[in-house]
């Protein structure tokens, strides 16, 4: 019996190397926990991953495996570039592990995961972050050469042993409760660097790393950034949620930023934004605005987001920003829409919980291709038939009974019209030959019109009552969806 079963296993091992080689083969491979212990196990000894001959990229997240006496891990190809381990050998928050007699490791800390043992020439992107990984892990990084991208966020490591790996050019550290960052200046081939979450750091350091081109700091308690002006060759600033009251006081500083995130910084000063003339994205939620009256100097803004300051009430000035193709006004209550007929060139348009009422601003925008108009309950939606390009539209929770005003728009790829009081689909959907995906949950359908077989819809459907009565569309992939979301919520009310 036991032989039987031994005989069994072996041919199942053999049947997920073939499946997972084939991968391989492809250069790319993500295990994850799915993945049979056996087939990490094999070879007998230490657990492996090796012999990829094609493998660039290895993704490891949230992986169960058999261990060995020594509890040691080997990673060992000489083509992979990319190795993301991910919760993978040294989380006890997220695993459990059992040694080579099944016996479960009551802390897998004791686990030997280190640099020796992944031996990777090539490598030239390591993710290790959220691994519960401490500096001795880390004491040999320096060994891969060709190293130039490396995340550790999320772990209680600090520059120690990092400083050392001067290939790098991108580096983040997320949450790692950094004290200072003073060997960070020896980093000076950095271009993009993420030191997120870590509190009260001193930036000093930072001046050195003139090659810098992307920063983001948010949540750092932050209070000012005089460190950081000086970076002049910075193109990406995030600086959201810090406690900043302006940004800069020359117009000579950051004469590059493209883009520039302040969000969350909620006594922030519009003025100091007068000098940076190269913005071409900015995003100010939660700013407390109440105008933005210094923003429309930035003639050269292209994306712009001022949701959520609930102060705002008129956005006048804003005609004069005629490149902007992408705009978030969403969250914003009192704001009057009507200065947004100016801005014709617009693509992406957020009014998404704006207390409207009327779309007439919205008429002469001929170019707009992706509209969020949902939790307007309110909402008159009449002048959407102008909007011919439209390819995206969600009017979610707008307190709908019909949709006859889309008729026109024979472009639409995704329509969301969930949470409404539609009861019936008519044929008009039939001119919506490019429809892709139609979200209508929480809705009362209780009739559907024949859909056409010239096109496929996937149709996100849970509470509706149309499939048992309706036998048009027996046979559709719509039915199909259908059927599986009454199933599903079957057995979801015997359950509670």
């Amino acid at each position: 019996m036991d032989q039987n079963n031994n005989n069994q296993n072996q041919e199942y091992d053999e049947q997920m190397y073939r499946k997972y080689e084939r991968k391989i083969q492809d250069g790319k491979m993500e295990i994850g926990g799915y993945l049979k212990t056996e087939f990490c196990n094999r070879p007998r000894g230490d657990p492996e991953v090796t012999n990829l001959r094609y493998l660039e990229k290895l993704n490891i997240q949230m992986l169960k495996v058999f261990i060995n006496n020594d509890m040691c891990i080997k990673i060992q190809s000489k083509t992979i570039k990319k190795l993301t381990l991910e919760q993978t050998v040294m989380d006890q928050q997220y695993l459990k592990f059992n040694d080579s007699e099944g016996q479960i490791v009551s802390n897998p800390k004791k686990l030997n995961m280190q640099v020796d043992d992944l031996e990777l020439e090539n490598l030239e992107v390591f993710d290790l972050h959220r691994n519960s990984l401490e500096d001795d892990q880390l004491y040999n990084l320096a060994k891969f050469k060709k190293l130039h991208s490396l995340d550790v966020s999320d772990n209680k490591v600090d520059l120690t042993h990092i400083h050392m790996v001067l290939s790098l050019t991108k580096l983040s550290m997320r949450y790692c409760s950094l004290k200072n960052i003073d060997l960070i200046s020896s980093l000076v081939n950095l271009e993009e660097l993420d030191i997120s979450s870590n509190k009260d750091l001193e930036l000093c350091p930072l001046f050195k790393l003139k090659n810098l081109s992307k920063l983001t700091m948010n949540n750092c308690r932050l209070k000012t950034i005089d460190q950081i002006v000086q970076l002049t060759n910075l193109e990406v600033l995030n600086i959201s949620d810090n406690y900043l009251l302006q940004i800069i006081d020359s117009p000579r500083l950051l004469v590059y930023l493209k883009e520039l995130d302040i969000s969350s910084n909620k006594q922030i000063d519009t003025t100091s934004l007068q000098g940076l003339k190269s913005l071409n994205k900015l995003s100010m939620r939660y700013c407390g605005l109440k105008n933005i009256g210094q923003i429309t100097q930035l003639t050269n803004l292209e994306v712009l987001n001022i949701s959520d300051n609930y102060q705002l009430q008129t956005i006048d000035s804003i005609r004069l920003l005629v490149n902007l193709k992408e705009l978030d006004i969403s969250q914003n209550k009192q704001i009057d829409i009507t200065p947004l007929k100016n801005l014709v060139g617009l693509i992406i348009l957020n009014l998404r919980s704006c207390a409207l009422t009327q779309l007439s601003a919205l008429k002469p925008l001929i170019n707009l291709q992706t509209l969020d108009l949902s939790y307007n309950p309110n909402i008159i939606i009449t002048e959407l038939q102008y909007l011919k390009k439209l390819t995206h539209l969600n009017l979610e929770f707008c307190n709908l009974v019909s949709i006859y005003v889309v008729r026109p728009l024979v472009n639409i790829e995704e329509l969301n019209i969930s949470s409404n009081t539609i009861v019936y689909l008519d044929a008009d959907f039939n001119q919506m030959t490019k429809l892709e995906t139609l979200t209508l949950e929480r809705n009362r359908i209780s009739d559907v019109c024949r859909f056409q077989s010239t096109y496929v819809c996937k149709c996100t459907a849970s509470q509706i009552q149309f499939y048992e009565t309706n036998q048009i569309l027996q046979g559709s992939y719509i039915q199909i969806i259908v059927s599986t979301y009454i199933q599903f919520f079957k057995i979801y009310q015997l359950a509670y």
